[in-house]
């Protein structure tokens, strides 16, 4: 007959889990957060032109992402826009957008007015003067030129409409799980 005996060491084992614990699982959950956190702002970039005109890329390309890190362990997905917060929470805020007035067509088109025309621009110019809610440019003796027509201040109700932390949220309770079971592997693979 065959006598096996067989002796663990259980408190070695138990410091070498331990060890891989405390090196590996931070990383691993940070790692997790950060792809979570990217496939949240993937979400939020994809659902804006379902909720908005976008006329230009940049308020897409705003939608930012701050990296965890395995110390803090969180991540953050961000809008560098300040008006989009309106958009998320509602409420009201004062519009005093100028009109410029030589290029209603053309505005009427794009939407957008470049930035040399700017009314700040325009301001700095010695021959640019205000008169009556209007900024002219005097062009010679004779030739007085109309560039904006400044509407008063006027509060606009603005819906919540954005809709971020909702997206954030739904995408994170979805996603955080999987990411963090294959950042998990990934750091084991890595272990001695």
């Amino acid at each position: 007959m065959l006598k096996l005996d067989v002796t663990a060491d259980v408190a070695k084992a138990t410091e070498h889990l331990s060890d891989l614990a405390q090196r590996h699982i931070p990383n691993a959950a940070a790692k997790a957060l950060t792809r979570t956190a990217f496939d949240a702002r993937d979400a939020v970039r994809d659902g804006l032109p379902e909720r908005f005109n976008l006329r230009r890329p940049w308020i897409s390309r705003g939608i930012g992402v701050t990296l965890a890190k395995p110390r803090t362990l969180m991540a953050e997905v961000w809008s560098r826009d300040r008006f989009m917060a309106a958009q998320e929470s509602g409420g009201s805020h004062p519009d005093a957008r100028p009109i410029p007035a030589g290029r209603l067509r053309e505005m009427a088109q794009t939407r957008v007015i470049p930035k040399s025309q700017w009314l700040d621009q325009a301001k700095n110019k010695p021959t640019v003067f205000y008169r009556a809610g209007m900024v002219f440019e005097r062009r010679d003796e004779r030739r007085i030129l109309a560039l904006y027509l400044l509407r008063p201040k006027t509060q606009i109700k603005v819906q919540p409409r954005f809709g971020m932390a909702e997206t954030v949220r739904s995408v994170a309770l979805k996603e955080y799980y999987r990411q963090m079971e294959r950042a998990l592997r990934e750091e084991l693979a890595k272990a001695p």
